[in-house]
């Protein structure tokens, strides 16, 4: 009888080992790999946008536009970029731009090329081309 319970408590110790080992994370079940355009992630009409504040992720020196004609032509470039949100995705040690976007002065959707929303994304190196185009011609 003895050696039937410590046989039984191996085994549910070794269960619990595996079974503990397999935590799935919260953002892994809601999350889909499905790609989706940039602007819906943006609540509401992302032409709306009325001012855009860019950080650079090298020096910290942030930039900002009102220039509506700037903004609806850089959205315009990247409103049909897929983005694809992967919370598996390692977290990124720096980046090249954080990008703000303003509506009547409410920050409505923050991106960089590694992050939309404040939730992990695949890399998109358009994105980060764009980011790096606004930033200059915001000098």
């Amino acid at each position: 009888m003895r050696r039937y319970s410590l046989i039984v408590l191996m085994i549910a110790t070794v269960m619990i080992l595996i079974l503990s080992s397999c935590r799935i994370e919260p953002n892994q079940v809601r999350v889909s790999k499905v790609p989706k355009e940039l602007h819906t992630f943006y609540p509401g009409d992302i032409t709306q946008v009325d001012s855009i504040e860019m950080m650079s992720g090298s020096d910290g020196t942030k930039r900002t536009t009102t220039d509506q004609v700037l903004i609806q032509e850089w959205i315009e470039k990247v409103r049909d970029l897929e983005i694809v949100l992967d919370p598996g995705q390692e977290d990124a040690a720096g980046v090249l731009f954080h990008v703000t976007m303003f509506e009547q002065g409410k920050e409505v959707l923050y991106m960089t090329p590694t992050d939309m929303n404040h939730q992990r994304m695949q890399p998109q190196l358009e994105l980060a081309n764009r980011m790096s185009e606004l930033y200059d011609a915001l000098e």
